[in-house]
């Protein structure tokens, strides 16, 4: 009683969960898996680069100042007395001589450093840089950026459909684990069923005890198969919110678990279609037109910078804290520089064969990632060939399982039969229902692979 009381209560848990489709499962995965959000990041990051790199074409222009204000208290033994010529005439001085002194007087004096001393300053420059020629080094930059750009953002897209794989892989797994769920769950039904009648005839004297611990035993064999398939069942769900970044704990997918529109495409077309279409191959294009833009600048190292700067500054000095309007000066220049590599002791050759078996490197991972793409198609489209041969095979053999059964069970209520031909039929219909479920889900993982393959976006 009290395992089928645990039957009963997990059974009403299951009823009870918050039912989500698989395009909510999706919209959720999008907006909550962490690795397409810090894809998402990287495209932010790979548009500032890009704009970033090209603003050195654009002039650069700064400003620049200070204002200081200064006292300094010198020394007493840095201060002399002040000088008197007067003092020192005699009394045939005249006017003039005592005038010539007086001004001599002033101006010694004036030479005399007073304390504390006080200055202001202030200083203010206006700078003007403009690029004119790098050799091809800064435009060769701006079109790897433009292209790292691309690359990011087509980067996004592979991850945001390998989310969208996973996520109908988790969705799919769990509607398989529930049907395996169901399918132990009937066979403990029709085990129980099995019970009963055997209880009823052994009551009429027909059968034997031996075959009542038989039945007994088979039911208490299958309980736990029902519970085990039933904690298959929640790992399954806790996998599939996990992955769609949904933590309550009432939301489980919820759909039909039927068989796709059957995709009808040869292994020459999927390969064709695949080879113009999969994002991974245009990345690999990119990153080859990246190492050709690298190579072409290292090619230009030997070319000349020319570079023009131009400059103004306005500047002013005062023995005092305030400063006068005529205390102002100012000074401008603007000029153009060059540089030549004349000598830089074969590196810029070396650079320069380095980026060429780059180059050539990317071309050749190119190669080979169209070749592992076309085994991938190939792969994909014969698992799908294979799913469909097995889905018909098992839906032909849950069939005669089922009709199997009910001539075990017919069999063995006439007393034609023996009760293990009933055990082995129930057994073989659990088994077949299984394969059979397992196949549908085998077609639908098959068929979005083989999609996903050949650069459907799904």
């Amino acid at each position: 009683m009290k395992k089928w009381f645990i039957l009963i209560s997990v059974s009403m848990f299951a009823m009870s969960l918050l039912a989500i489709t698989l395009e909510e499962s999706i919209g959720y995965a999008k907006q909550n898996n962490k690795e397409l959000l810090m894809a998402k990041e990287d495209i932010y990051k790979a548009e500032q680069t890009y704009k970033d790199v090209r603003g050195n074409l654009l002039p650069q222009l700064s400003l620049q100042g200070g204002y200081n204000l200064s006292a300094t208290n010198l020394p007493k033994s840095a201060l002399p007395s002040p000088v008197s010529f007067a003092g020192g005439l005699d009394a045939t001085a005249t006017d003039n001589d005592n005038y010539l002194a007086a001004v001599i007087e002033g101006v010694v004096n004036s030479m005399i450093p007073s304390s504390p001393v006080k200055e202001g300053s202030l200083a203010m420059q206006l700078k003007f840089d403009q690029v004119l020629f790098l050799g091809g080094k800064l435009i060769n930059g701006i079109r790897a950026v433009d292209r790292f750009r691309s690359i990011q953002k087509l980067r996004y897209s592979l991850t945001e459909q390998d989310v969208v794989l996973q996520t109908t892989e988790l969705f799919y797994q769990c509607l398989l684990a529930k049907k395996l769920w169901e399918v132990q769950r009937d066979g403990l039904t029709l085990a129980n069923k099995h019970l009963q009648r055997v209880e009823l005839f052994a009551g009429e004297g027909q059968v034997s005890e031996f075959d009542v611990l038989r039945a007994r035993l088979e039911v208490a064999k299958l309980q736990p198969q029902v519970l085990a398939s039933e904690n298959q069942y929640s790992l399954a769900v806790s996998a599939f919110r996990k992955q769609i970044g949904v933590e309550d704990p009432t939301i489980a997918p919820d759909g039909e678990f039927v068989l796709p529109t059957e995709l009808d495409v040869s292994l020459e077309e999927a390969t064709t279609q695949g080879l113009a279409n999969r994002t991974e191959l245009e990345l690999a294009d990119i990153n080859t037109q990246i190492m050709q833009i690298k190579y072409n600048a290292e090619k230009g190292n030997y070319l000349p910078n020319i570079a023009l700067s131009a400059d103004y500054s306005l500047f002013t000095a005062a023995d005092e804290y305030a400063i006068q309007r005529d205390d102002f000066g100012s000074k401008y220049g603007i000029g153009i520089g060059f540089q030549i590599p004349l000598f830089t002791g074969f590196s810029n050759s070396s650079k320069r064969s380095y980026a060429r078996h780059d180059h050539e490197q990317a071309k050749l991972m190119q190669r080979d990632a169209e070749e592992l793409i076309t085994l991938q198609i190939k792969q994909n489209h014969q698992k799908l060939e294979y799913a469909r041969n097995n889905y018909n095979v098992q839906t032909k053999n849950i069939q005669l399982a089922e009709r199997s059964l009910e001539l075990a069970q017919v069999r063995y209520d006439n007393q034609v039969g023996i009760q293990l031909e009933v055990f082995d039929a129930q057994i073989m219909l659990s088994a077949i229902k299984l394969q059979y479920y397992q196949s549908i889900y085998e077609i639908i993982s098959a068929d979005r692979n083989l999609k996903k393959s050949i650069g459907i976006r799904l």
